[in-house]
């Protein structure tokens, strides 16, 4: 009878659907009033198709099996409702209840129908408003699936949807096995990070949470930011590169205290686009040590040919160079590691502030000295850059504060010279800019984690950030079948 029901049901939406394209015919209106109208009618439909197919399903399925493995037999406790939160809209289950003294109620017919566990939401819902939670605000994450199909979503089950599919990711990319490489190439592995803005720990919190007066990392505010650690590893062909064509490129940089005439050619920027491949993103809150981990793992489970070579393009981050070559010693990595680069744009930017220092800002010279300078430091002369910059120091007449500023650079380039191996770097055709890191950091944490007057948890923050690394990895289809197998295995086990 329930059947029967159903069917009809399904007739009469049809049918309204045939009147309505009917009425369209006969009446002027817009085309757009017409989609708009055909597209409520077929959600309606959908919904009556899906509830039959559904409910015809359960009332098939065969009898759960009444004997358990430890021999209990399950008790029948009659039929009970389940609302499913579908694409077409909300519909209400009806299907059999069993009682096992060591599990509790069970139901046959959701395993059986694959529905989910941690929400009445289907998981097709469930992927759409994950992917646009990672993208937008939560309320706007459901607001063109709320115009498109009036499910009435709201920016907090937005978020609770991103707290259920967010500690997911981590298990996920534990399981995905990274794609070895057989044949001898480079590799590649960027950390940098980026401050997340934090809610305020109320004072019972702060107690709890350890010194007060610990050392921040960069970028870190007390009590308002926390570093995320970004990790980007990637695989690449070595590119040759002349020192001039470096320069142009430096000199054009967005990041350069002034533009050259000369940019690099539409072609070059496209080709360095496609210079890095494989690459996987990923941000780690408040965790730098697991970010440097992370990244070097997949590189490691990548390089089996011993012929392959890897290199760490990074800024001066505090603590990345000592974790990264504490990785390297402890998985006796040196014989295919390459070093650290540091990362050209950051040197540059000390080298323009020297010269500003110097010259002044307004100073036709200054320019074209940077230049110079940046083209001894390409040809790995830091030493005698650094002895040129002490030796303006002391013979040129300038103010304590742009003295000061000289030594800056000075102390800079002399604490990080064992990376200024440029030379080397670009006859090996290595990259020397930790660009691809940067554009990370800014797609990946600050597009999404900095919006206007966004505050986070640490787990709120982590879950976003996990959720847009695995839609920005390419990942969101493969990410959603782990987590439906990973949840339907539970709850097979537990039915068990």
């Amino acid at each position: 009878m329930e059947e029967i029901r159903l069917q009809k049901e399904i007739a009469e939406e049809v049918e309204k659907l045939l009147e309505l394209s009917a009425g369209y015919v006969s009446i002027p209106c817009a085309a757009h009033d017409i989609e708009k109208g055909i597209f409520k009618q077929l959600l309606s439909l959908g919904l009556a198709l899906l509830k039959y197919i559904l409910q015809s399903k359960i009332n098939r399925v065969r009898k759960y099996g009444q004997v358990l493995e430890a021999g209990e037999v399950l008790r029948y406790k009659g039929k009970e409702n389940r609302q499913y939160l579908s694409l077409f809209g909300v519909l209400t289950l009806l299907r059999p209840s069993y009682w096992s003294k060591d599990k509790g109620k069970i139901h046959p017919s959701d395993v059986e129908l694959c529905l989910p566990k941690s929400s009445y939401w289907s998981y097709t819902l469930e992927e759409l408003v994950g992917e646009g939670a990672g993208e937008n605000d939560f309320e706007e994450s459901v607001r063109v699936l709320n115009k498109l199909l009036d499910l009435g979503l709201s920016g907090k089950s937005s978020e609770r949807n991103a707290s259920h599919l967010g500690p997911v990711v981590e298990a996920f990319y534990a399981s995905k096995e990274v794609v070895a490489k057989t044949e001898a190439v480079c590799f590649s592995a960027s950390f940098d990070g980026k401050g997340v803005p934090k809610k305020k720990l109320k004072a019972e919190q702060v107690i709890t949470t350890g010194n007060p007066k610990k050392r921040l990392g960069k970028g870190e505010k007390r009590g308002v930011m926390e570093m995320a650690t970004v990790s980007v590893t990637s695989s690449f062909t070595p590119k040759k590169r002349s020192v001039d064509s470096i320069i142009r490129s430096l000199m054009g940089s967005p990041l350069s205290k002034v533009k050259s005439e000369v940019l690099p050619s539409e072609t070059e920027q496209q080709q360095d686009n496609r210079w890095h491949e494989d690459v996987h993103r990923r941000a780690f809150l408040a965790d730098q040590h697991k970010a440097v981990e992370y990244g070097l793992n997949r590189i490691k489970a990548a390089m089996v040919n011993p012929q392959s070579r890897f290199v760490v393009p990074i800024d001066a981050g505090i603590g990345l160079e000592e974790k990264v070559m504490a990785w390297v010693k402890e998985q006796g990595m040196e014989n295919q590691f390459d070093g650290i680069i540091l990362d050209i744009i950051h040197v540059s930017e000390y080298i323009w502030d020297a010269a500003t220092a110097i010259f002044g800002e307004q100073s036709n010279s200054r320019a074209p000295w940077v230049q110079a300078v940046m083209t001894d430091l390409l040809n790995s002369q830091s030493k005698k850059v650094i002895g040129d910059l002490k030796q303006i120091n002391l013979k040129i007449k300038l103010s304590e504060s742009k003295k000061t500023q000289v030594c800056k650079t000075i102390t800079y380039l002399s604490n990080h010279q064992h990376k200024l191996d440029y030379k080397t770097f670009i006859e090996k055709g290595y990259p020397v800019s930790s660009a691809l890191v940067e554009a990370a950091c800014g797609h990946l944490v600050k597009q999404r984690m900095e919006q206007s007057g966004m505050r986070w948890s640490s787990q709120g923050a982590q879950n976003i950030m996990d959720l847009r690394a695995v839609k920005i990895n390419g990942d969101m289809e493969a990410f959603m079948e782990f987590r439906i197998n990973a949840e339907q295995n539970l709850a097979n086990s537990r039915a068990a």
